[in-house]
């Protein structure tokens, strides 16, 4: 296995037939028991720790917590040890050896990989958002005289509407009127046309 390439979270996670986002979660969670070289960004895993993603969607399918999977991993597989970048050129190891570290320092080693993915995912959205230009003092000037403009036209139609309403009520009372002539005007010409045959 030693001479097979190191693999991208995204090789593995189509491996697995399993969202990115879910291994890179498991990635910074159970980073002490995942075989890899380098960091954030450029960080690969060697073949061997697609066993280990395996087993941790296993266990987790099963519904086991968090922290019983931390302790069978313990049992199972070595803690990687990831070297420093400020060690000189000679101390830092060639070979995949791997080191214990106390419960103190791996629970350091992931929270110092959860606060680099969130300070990356923090960067990314701030990056993403633009900030809304102020319009400029014509621009707003333009608007609130457009605004100033409808009010006035708003007062004068109900002006208007209040003049309509008043000559429709003049041009109902009319209309009754006429109708009440009509009518009386019929029965004048009945009583004529009556007398007249009679």
């Amino acid at each position: 296995m030693a001479d097979k390439k190191l693999l991208a979270i995204a090789e593995i996670a189509r491996d697995l037939e399993l969202p990115e986002s879910t291994l890179h979660y498991w990635k910074n969670r159970f980073a002490p028991y995942l075989p890899s070289v380098g960091r954030n960004r450029q960080k690969r895993f060697k073949p061997e720790a697609v066993d280990v993603f395996r087993l941790i969607a296993q266990r987790l399918r099963s519904g086991h917590p968090s922290q019983d999977i931390m302790t069978e991993l313990s049992h199972r597989y070595p803690v990687n040890a990831e070297p420093s970048f400020n060690a000189p050129a000679e101390t830092l190891p060639t070979g995949p050896q791997r080191v214990q570290q106390t419960p103190a320092e791996i629970g350091a080693a992931i929270g110092t990989e959860i606060a680099k993915a969130l300070a990356e995912t923090l960067q990314t959205l701030a990056a993403n958002l633009q900030p809304k230009a102020a319009l400029p003092s014509q621009a707003m000037e333009e608007h609130s005289r457009a605004i100033k403009e409808q009010g006035e036209r708003v007062e004068t139609l109900k002006t208007e509407n209040q003049d309509l309403r008043s000559k429709l009520s003049v041009l109902e009372a009319e209309l009754v009127r006429l109708r009440k002539d009509r009518r009386e005007m019929e029965k004048f010409l009945l009583d004529k046309i009556k007398k007249i045959t009679s």
